[in-house]
């Protein structure tokens, strides 16, 4: 029997945009779990046409279901984003054996790497930032959110103790990684406070859904800054070798390792005289020489190339990585309100008056 005095429901259709559906009033209304349902911008079954480009936006809707993801472009970003995390993290993982560090560093950093203080600190950073980066793809994924709580908060647990762990140990072989230019030491320290603080931020607003999305966010892409700095590196070190007026400062003590190791030039004497007669008494690690810096020449030159580019890289790298969230963040927000049920909470503290974003 119905009742005429109730307030009139708007009728809920599965394939709309929360921006589109129509506001319910009424006190006692019960919202459906629309995170369920719903999925933003995917076309209506009806104008699904046979062929190949349908098939395979077919296959990209199933995944998106799949894995929870509601707008249509989530698991683009998640693809190309998290796959490049990922991808990282499988190709540093050669690195996890000890004995394969002495050559997959750059030339001349094992020189420091080897030595009591740095050495554990190195071997640290590398398994913590692999294991955390592989772990921190799955915090996004939608599916896990919403089916598994449990295992999405222990989970983020694990990544923020052993990420932390990493940034710490990366923060003592700071001093001397890509050759310890106060740039290089600058941008990798700036990196490290930036990660530490959003996860920090990210876990005492864990309870407030929308900042906790937006601080973590932040983290990932900051972690994250270190691989596009190694693309710009690839770019960069290129332009400086044909340019061909580049050098860096190395030790003698860092030429001689290399020398002594093959990986040197092919007459010590003549390319570093300074080197050679050294006086009694005197460190050859307090004595530096200009290396050229070049690809295409020999270990210690392309050691020189890195050393001279990475600082600006990582930098370059920090402001591309800075400046692409806060816009995520801002475009992505509109939708987010517009979400139900308890992945993101109705209404966070100082949402309407310019809070946090």
């Amino acid at each position: 029997m119905s009742d005429d005095s109730s307030p009139a429901r708007s009728p809920f259709t599965p394939y709309s945009s929360y921006s589109k559906q129509q506001p319910i009033s009424g006190a006692n209304v019960i919202l459906p779990y629309e995170t369920d349902l719903v999925v933003h911008d995917r076309p209506q079954p009806s104008s699904v046409a046979s062929g190949h480009g349908n098939l395979f936006m077919n296959i990209y809707w199933t995944a998106s279901a799949i894995l929870g993801f509601k707008e249509r472009q989530s698991l683009l970003l998640c693809f190309v984003f998290g796959g490049a995390l990922i991808g990282f993290c499988l190709a540093r993982a050669e690195m996890m054996n000890p004995t394969n560090l002495m050559n997959l560093t750059v030339p001349g950093e094992w020189f420091w790497y080897r030595q009591t203080l740095y050495k554990p600190a190195i071997i640290l950073h590398i398994y913590c930032t692999i294991i955390a980066g592989f772990f921190a793809v799955f915090q996004f994924l939608p599916a896990i959110r919403r089916r598994k709580m449990i295992l999405h908060r222990m989970n983020g647990y694990l990544v923020i103790i052993i990420l932390i762990i990493g940034i710490i140990s990366g923060s003592v072989v700071g001093r001397r990684a890509f050759g310890g230019a106060p740039s290089t030491q600058a941008a990798f320290y700036t990196d490290g406070i930036l990660i530490v603080f959003s996860v920090i931020k990210g876990y005492v607003s864990v309870r407030e859904t929308r900042k906790h999305r937006r601080w973590m966010l932040r983290a990932v892409t900051y972690t994250s800054a270190p691989i596009t700095a190694r693309i710009i590196l690839v770019i960069s070190r290129q332009i400086i070798t044909n340019i061909g007026s580049y050098y860096s400062l190395w030790t003698c003590a860092e030429v001689q390792f290399l020398q002594q190791r093959g990986q040197g030039v092919p007459d010590f004497a003549t390319a570093y005289p300074t080197c050679v007669n050294i006086p009694a008494g005197v460190n050859p690690s307090h004595i530096h020489i200009a290396v050229h810096a070049a690809m295409q020449a020999l270990h210690v030159n392309f050691g020189s190339a890195v050393r001279e580019t990475f600082g600006m890289a990582l930098w370059l790298a920090l402001v591309i990585h800075i400046s692409g969230v806060e816009i995520y963040i801002r475009a992505t927000e509109a939708t987010n309100r517009h979400r139900r049920g308890f992945i993101l909470e109705r209404g966070d503290p100082k949402e309407n008056s310019g809070g946090d974003r």
